[in-house]
């Protein structure tokens, strides 16, 4: 079983109000080989949303970094799971 995997970004929305938002997301890969992520997408400090966290394609904890994140940034666009 892999350490779990702690990631920060920033991402600015295409859309609305454009904010540039905080996100950190914590991923694990299960001994299944399952990878899944949990996500905290903040604006300001304030906490904004998880976007929503279903598991992933991804077999290889740098795939599943890339995969979490494209899927948190398509969130954050279409606010699904958050509120802007």
């Amino acid at each position: 079983m892999y350490k779990p995997v702690l990631s920060r970004f920033q991402y600015t929305r295409r859309h609305g109000k454009q904010r540039t938002y905080d996100v950190t997301v914590n991923l694990v890969q299960k001994a299944s080989g399952v990878c899944t992520y949990a996500a905290w997408v903040h604006y300001q400090a304030e906490f904004k949303g998880s976007g929503l966290m279903l598991p992933l394609v991804a077999n290889t904890p740098d795939a599943a970094v890339r995969e979490a994140q494209m899927r948190i940034q398509e969130d954050i666009d279409n606010l699904i799971g958050i509120v802007e």
